[in-house]
This record gives C-alpha cells, sequence and structure tokens, in this order.
C-alpha cells in the first residue's frame, strides 16, 4: 500500500509528512507480531528524507534478538546507513536529536 490509514487511525501520511516538516524519525520495531512500518514504508520515509531508527521492540530480554527482524525489513526496504539513526555516531546523533 500507499500511504492509506494505519493501526489506530494513525493517518501514516499525515504522519510521515510531520515527520520530514520537523527533521523527526521514525520507529521501525522488529517484533513480527506488531504492525509497523512496512519495508514499503521504511522506502518512502527514506524518500521524504525521514530517518528510521530500528529497535527490538522487546518487551522482555527473550525478545531481544528481534533486531534482525527490524533489520531485514529497513533492508528490504532499501534504507542504508545514512537512513538509520542506530547507525550514527554519538556527535551526529546527538545532533539529530536536538533538531527534531
Amino acid at each position: 500500500g500507499g500511504l492509506e490509514g494505519w493501526a489506530g487511525g494513525v493517518d501514516r501520511g499525515t504522519l510521515m509528512e510531520a515527520a520530514a516538516g520537523r527533521g523527526g524519525a521514525l520507529e521501525r520495531g522488529g517484533n513480527r507480531n506488531r504492525l509497523d512500518l512496512s519495508d514499503i514504508h521504511c522506502r518512502q520515509a527514506a524518500e521524504l528524507g525521514i530517518r528510521i531508527a530500528i529497535s527490538t521492540d522487546a518487551r522482555a530480554t527473550g525478545g531481544l534478538g528481534n533486531m534482525r527482524y527490524g533489520v531485514d525489513r529497513a533492508r528490504r526496504g532499501w534504507l542504508n546507513r545514512k537512513d538509520v539513526l542506530n547507525t550514527l555516531s554519538w556527535h551526529n546523533l546527538s545532533r539529530a536529536l536536538k533538531r527534531s
């Protein structure tokens, strides 16, 4: 899909436009059982200049291995290092966080 409605009634297009306009970022969680940014949405976000933070989305230590699913989805969306907050140096990450 395109930028039509999202889980919980949030409009993905509006959310992405707001993030892009404010220099914000979006999260790509690694839990496969939760609704999250798809590979297509990751690509759309990158095209708008929105960085993605990849997380485990873990609620307990047993879920820490979920990071690979978040990374896999980001790769399927053709994200690269510049698109992912987790890859920034501390200096660049702190600067990015101050802007948002």
